[in-house]
């Protein structure tokens, strides 16, 4: 038996290398492919409510529109996970799993109380954590809890009374959304560096 058999043939060789090179590519965007849609989820679902175009804003029915396009995000990184391999399938399964929960079970409440950032966090949690993705852990952990606390009015309730207005409570989660976009580019950024 020669070295040549023990190998394969040279065609075999470069479809391994080009599928191996394929992964590796689909991988490097594991951490800003979902800081993009996530943040542009939150992003769009709160604009109406910033624009003051919410029909139920004292029901925290747009933190609930929030809350479904950021599960909606979930799902769409699951389903690409599955179909090109961005990441692990199992770590966005779970993760939409866990914000189709808090969306739509009794556990909906708890997003109306918390606000949609209780789904951004926990979801972008076990995502990263099931990745081993330090960078969209700590993330979660950050802009999740800061959301959190805004869901309880932490930020706002803090302002005087008279500075206080309608559409500060969306500016901050529209900041924290701008900010999850802007960490997504510069992931992207240093991403396409390392190619």
């Amino acid at each position: 038996m020669n070295r040549a058999d023990a190998a394969g043939s040279p065609g075999e060789s470069l479809a391994q290398v080009s599928a191996l090179r394929a992964e590796v590519r689909r991988n490097l965007r594991a951490t800003s492919a979902p800081l993009l849609l996530l943040g542009g989820a939150a992003a769009v679902g709160e604009l109406p409510q910033l624009l003051g175009q919410t029909v139920w804003p004292a029901l925290g029915i747009g933190d609930w529109q929030t809350s479904l396009l950021i599960t909606a995000a979930f799902v769409v990184m699951w389903r690409k996970a599955v179909r090109s391999g961005v990441g692990r399938p199992t770590a966005f399964g779970a993760a939409s799993i866990v914000a189709l929960c808090l969306t739509f079970s009794f556990a909906a409440v708890a997003t109306i109380f918390a606000g949609p950032f209780l789904v951004f966090g926990l979801g972008l949690l076990i995502a990263g954590l099931v990745q081993r993705n330090r960078f969209l852990a700590i993330w979660a952990i950050l802009i999740g809890g800061i959301g959190v606390f805004e869901g309880f009015f932490g930020i706002t309730n803090r302002l005087h009374s008279p500075l206080w207005r309608s559409w500060e409570h969306p500016a901050v989660y529209m900041a924290l959304a701008i900010a999850t976009v802007l960490a997504g580019l510069v992931a992207r950024w240093r991403e396409s560096r390392t190619r």
